[in-house]
């Protein structure tokens, strides 16, 4: 959407400081070798200079600046400093500038850079006493609080998703990997940060908890297209900020919806693809419609096969937004609605059958499920006088729906029906305060969950069980900006409990959790600071930590016996930023307590089984480069080199005799051993060139080897992988002004290989002979990832 502002020439506008960013890139990252001809960009590019204006005329500090859609590439975007100013290089010609702040609407220009450059002078308009950037502040860190993050702004979401699900789509962010059930970016994808899986990360979205209660889970199956409703996603790794919903445990992603927009208009895509790939959508946003009142919606359905033998999947998401503005009030209401046919492939498979067929998928065709969920969102905001405001929500979210699986995947005589019906309602306060150099934000959170648990063979119902959740949380943060120094504190208590209703009696057990984050950040220079953070976060057991993985209890589980988690993270990171370059360079160490580890086993409905240990940790650097090498090629670049360590495990192993027949199980205890599924290197290397509305692009990825379980037995491991993937878009708005129709092709494992694995099991046994002794063997389990695959799309707008 886009608002027309008025731009007009300035005089005495200051020049960015020359000076190549090539050194310090490979001081920090130590990937990236450029071609000479990246860096051969012909003398001094023109500069985009100017300064942003509130509408009264004073100047806006903090304002993002993006040419032609680039935000958050060090070439094409840049933060007005203080006097509202900024600069950005840019090459002859005529631009698409965008400029945002959290307290006006959104601008659009167009501006003209002559062989000289440009000055401009950018007033925005419209202010919003109450904007919605603001209402989510409470669980966001901005971005000069001292918190190891990345943010992906809604050009940058646009440019990489083709509709793949979330996980797929943030693998190129710093520590991230990725794995997906059917081998593509959809049916069940999961995503892990640092090693640490989905479920001990907290999510949001405007503010409000999407991990379910029970099991900490949230499956991005069930809304297709979610990217495309969002506005931006904030990646917090660590402790990270306060937060409601599951405990940011491993780190926090917040997703933020659309914010309201001054015009009418719409868009629709197409997306075309490998393994009988049809996405399509269309969202509509109806503009200011008199009276502060604005609606927004999207609709889209898709539907694959999978790579993966039986692993389709048919989607449906419906969207829908309604907001309203007033002078110092706002009212917005965000919900969504999906609705998924899945065919199950949460098995892993095999090297020797792999060899024979890499798509093999041991579940039957009849082994599907068919999910529903359902979002809703009503917030109000009051500014109370010009400096407090004060956010009160109402949510409701729920999913419901069955799977089924065969009893015995041989004999097959019945079909098992597991049904599942979860809803949660909750409610939020919080209040932000800022005057003069400090600002205060507090708030308070509570939910109520119950989950209904079934199973039915041939409509018959065997057992009915409800896990009930009561949570409430509160926290205060405060910020004091000190010149040269920004210091952030952060407190939250929490208390959660669990109860089960079912066949056997388990009564209920309870939590308390009393968390802290501190830290600050050193400003050496307008784009140079150092900060540091140290923080505590604690997560309870989920329900099937509690039931040692069984879906209906059937014998008196101790509630109490796994122990809650801890984790006490340091992280010490340097930002630097020029008109060029955007780097962000981070140490961090993770220090768990009672670590609630995955022990590479699944359970009875083939979801993963975890245990306590003692004491483990995950230390490691992380390294976040954007470059413009020239004025037509960019260099991105996020490595994480990390060394991860658990203390002690204790393996149990069955036993069978010369026969083949169990005797038992036996213990074997490890020291010293890395967790499993967490890789100590993973790097990213992007290339990409532009020019008047074409881009392409390559992106290399490099993910090291991984173990499949707790022991660092050789023998059971990922191999290491690379990957190559492809983009190009062109626009083609100069043939068809009205509609501006954008081309995409996105080419993924571009070389074809058949030797990516980013995910597994293992199970392993001891066989006995009375002559030659106990024999530890057993077997590797992979999950494939697919192939070469290509997806084409076509956008309009409406």
């Amino acid at each position: 959407m886009t608002s027309k502002m008025a731009e007009r020439p300035l005089r005495g506008g200051r020049r960015p400081r020359p000076g190549s960013a090539l050194g310090l890139a490979v001081a920090f990252a130590a990937a990236i070798l450029a071609p000479p001809s990246l860096a051969a960009g012909g003398g001094p590019e023109p500069a985009l200079r100017g300064v942003v204006l509130a509408p009264a005329g004073e100047p806006l500090a903090g304002a993002r600046v993006a040419v032609d859609g680039r935000e958050g590439v060090g070439e094409r975007s840049a933060v007005t400093d203080g006097e509202g100013r900024f600069a950005i290089a840019v090459g002859p010609g005529e631009w698409s500038v965008r400029v945002r702040h959290p307290a006006y609407l959104a601008g659009v220009y167009r501006v003209t850079v002559t062989p000289e450059g440009a000055e401009v002078e950018l007033r925005l308009a419209a202010p919003l006493a109450v904007s919605e950037a603001i209402t989510v502040q409470g669980i966001r860190a901005g971005e000069e609080l001292p918190v190891t993050q990345r943010t992906l702004e809604r050009e940058e979401l646009e440019r990489a998703s083709y509709g793949q699900d979330v996980p797929a789509l943030l693998q190129y962010t710093p520590s991230m990997t990725w794995t997906s059930d059917s081998g593509t970016g959809s049916n069940y994808s999961y995503f892990s940060l640092r090693g640490i899986q989905q479920t001990r990360i907290n999510m949001t979205f405007d503010g409000a908890p999407l991990n379910d209660p029970a099991e900490h889970a949230l499956y991005f199956n069930n809304f297709h297209d979610f990217a495309a409703a969002v506005d931006s996603i904030e990646i917090q790794r660590g402790v990270g900020t306060s937060s409601v919903g599951s405990p940011s445990f491993g780190g926090s992603v917040n997703f933020a919806s659309r914010p309201l927009s001054a015009s009418p208009g719409g868009d629709a895509r197409l997306v075309l693809g490998s393994y009988d790939t049809r996405r399509g959508s269309v969202g509509y946003e109806s503009g200011l419609l008199g009276a502060g009142f604005a609606l927004s919606g999207r609709v889209s359905a898709a539907t694959t096969d999978g790579y993966r033998e039986r692993s389709g999947t048919r989607h449906r998401t419906l969207f829908l937004n309604a907001s309203w503005q007033g002078e110092r009030s706002s009212l917005k209401l965000v919900s969504f609605s999906g609705d998924v046919e899945s065919q199950l492939a949460f098995l892993a498979v095999d090297p020797e059958t792999l060899r024979a067929n890499r798509r093999f998928n041991p579940l039957a065709a009849e082994e599907r499920d068919d999910f529903g969920q359902d979002f809703a969102q009503l917030k109000v905001t009051r500014a109370l006088g010009d400096d407090t405001l004060v956010t009160a929500s109402l949510y409701a979210n729920g999913a419901s729906g069955w799977f089924r699986l065969w009893d015995d995947p041989e004999a097959r005589d019945e079909l098992l029906q597991f049904g599942i019906d979860q809803r949660f309602v909750g409610s939020m306060v919080t209040a932000s305060r800022s005057r003069g150099r400090l600002a205060a934000t507090v708030g308070v959170h509570v939910n109520d969950f119950a989950g209904d648990h079934t199973l039915d063979v041939a409509g018959e119902r065997r057992y009915a069980n409800t896990g009930y959740k009561k949570t409430a949380s509160a926290f205060a943060k405060l910020e004091h900006d000190a010149g040269d120094w920004l210091l952030f504190g952060d407190l939250q208590a929490r208390r959660a409990e669990f109860s089960y209703a079912g066949d056997v009696d388990l009564g209920a057990v309870d939590w308390s959790f009393l968390d802290y984050r501190i830290g600050a950040r050193r400003r050496l220079a307008p784009r140079l600071s150092l900060y540091g953070s140290l923080g505590r976060a604690q997560r309870e057991p989920t329900r099937m930590d509690l039931l040692l993985g069984e879906d209906d209890a059937t014998v008196r589980h101790d509630l109490e016996a796994v122990r809650p988690e801890e984790v006490v993270d340091l992280e010490l990171g340097v930002d630097w930023s020029t008109p060029r370059l955007a780097l962000a360079a981070n140490l961090y160490a993770m220090e768990f307590t009672d670590e609630i580890a995955l022990t590479g086993e699944l359970s009875e409905v083939g979801l993963p089984l975890r245990r306590n240990v003692d004491a483990s940790y995950r230390r490691g650097l992380e390294v976040d480069l954007r470059w413009a090498a020239s004025r037509r090629w960019s260099v991105l670049h996020s490595a994480n080199l990390s060394r991860n360590r658990i203390a002690e495990w204790t393996q149990f192993y069955d036993v069978y005799g010369e026969r083949g027949e169990w005797i038992g199980s036996e213990p074997i205890t490890y020291r010293d051993v890395p967790p499993l599924l967490s890789p100590e290197a993973i790097l990213n290397l992007g290339l990409e060139w532009s020019r008047a509305g074409a881009r392409a692009g390559l992106t290399a990825r490099y993910v090291g080897d991984a173990h499949l379980d707790n022991t660092g037995l050789d023998a059971f491991r990922l191999p290491s992988y690379a990957n190559l993937d492809l983009r190009a878009s062109a626009d083609l708005g100069r043939w068809w002004a009205a509609a501006r129709p954008r081309l995409t092709l996105d080419v993924t494992n571009l070389l074809g290989r058949d030797d990516q694995f980013p995910s597994g099991y293992s199970y392993q046994f001891i066989d006995r002979d009375a002559v030659r002794g106990d024999r530890l063997d057993g077997i590797s389990y992979y999950y494939p990832l697919a192939t070469r695959a290509a997806f084409l799309a076509l956008e309009v707008d409406l």
